[in-house]
């Protein structure tokens, strides 16, 4: 379990423009130094939820 800044399950609107998106199991994901993201729609809005580091 990776330490995060980022409460695991919060939601974010926005997110630091040092991310990178890394595929795991066909799905993408946004990592932020140690913070990890799942993108979610929400009609046309994107948030993002703090997850676990995907294995």
């Amino acid at each position: 379990m990776a330490v995060t800044s980022a409460v695991i399950g919060s939601v974010v609107y926005s997110l630091p423009v040092d991310c990178s998106t890394v595929v795991v199991n066909g799905i993408g994901y946004q990592q932020c130094d140690n913070a990890w993201y799942q993108p979610r729609y929400a009609g046309t809005t994107v948030q993002y939820i703090v997850v676990d580091a995907p294995r």
